[in-house]
């Protein structure tokens, strides 16, 4: 298993690492499919709590999502207003449509999509389980995810490089958890989630994940971040990395299933690769938003 993994990291991860530093419409495509391919995967999981889930409109509900984010920072439509003066003078007065009037509206548009359809089937028993989980997985891939994933590249002029913190931290302290774990794990993690998990791997993630952090974070965003800022950083996405693995593992363990799917040799679907990202990503985003309007 442990080379099976190694081998797609080998493979993957040069393509990934491109594709992140070229950015732009290459990127935008790759996060499209692989939200896509999540949504697919989660909608197969959800079978287990509701009859069949179809997956096209949520993944292109989830697609919407992730080109909002992309377009509408750069694309801000424009109003024009007449104003009419006591003297006869007409002039226009060109106002930006907000952002977030736009992004608001897309929610409202999901979550009245999302009870609407469920209205007009036949069947009624358990239609509120089905609605909780499309809205679940739309909102948690589509917005959570994707959105966030695009803006945090976006983030001119070091959009770039808080990708690569991102990555580089919380995949670094998966592997660093799984190694340590099987390594000297012992004393078992006690969640019923994930039984196989151990307080030395968890111990052990969090410190590859706070060094890899601090490493990135002193050499790509010099000058930016300060070297108790990075480190700090490299265990807040540590700890939310694995809390968003702990969340996957809770969903497929309640659904009886292993892993998301099959696609990735020795990882699974794409739900098992990107699982750690999902809460890291917004985190990031955020945390970047606000100490660089609060510095």
């Amino acid at each position: 298993m442990f080379w099976r993994r190694a081998l797609s990291v080998v493979v993957l991860a040069p393509l990934v690492l491109l594709v992140i530093y070229w950015g732009d419409w290459l990127y935008v495509l790759v996060v499209l499919v692989a939200t896509s391919m999540m949504q697919v995967e989660y909608c197969r999981i959800a079978q287990h709590f509701t009859e069949k889930l179809n997956p096209v409109m949520p993944a292109l509900l989830t697609g919407a999502f992730c080109l909002l984010a992309y377009f509408l920072p750069t694309f801000e439509p424009k109003i024009s207003t007449i104003m009419l003066l006591n003297k006869g003078t007409i002039f226009s007065i060109q106002r930006s449509l907000p952002v977030s009037a736009v992004t608001f509206s897309f929610f409202t548009f999901v979550f009245i999509y999302v009870f609407a359809e469920s209205i007009f089937r036949a069947k009624v028993d358990g239609e509120l389980i089905t609605v909780t989980l499309k809205l679940t997985g739309i909102l948690t891939i589509g917005w959570v995810f994707g959105y966030h994933l695009i803006l945090l590249r976006n983030a001119e002029p070091v959009g770039r490089h808080l990708i690569f913190l991102l990555i580089g931290t919380v995949w670094c302290s998966d592997t660093g958890a799984y190694l340590v774990g099987v390594a000297f794990g012992k004393h078992k993690l006690g969640t019923p989630v994930s039984p196989r998990k151990t307080v030395e791997g968890t111990i052990g993630g969090l410190v590859v994940g706070t060094l890899i952090g601090f490493l990135i974070g002193i050499f790509l965003l010099k000058g930016t971040l300060s070297g108790v800022n990075a480190a700090f950083i490299g265990l807040f996405l540590s700890l939310l990395g694995q809390l968003g693995d702990l969340s996957a593992s809770l969903m497929k363990r309640t659904a009886g299933v292993k892993d998301s799917g099959d696609v990735i040799p020795g990882h699974g679907g794409f739900i098992d690769r990107c699982d750690s990202l999902i809460f890291t990503t917004p985190a990031l985003y955020y945390y970047w938003e606000l100490t660089r309007h609060l510095a």
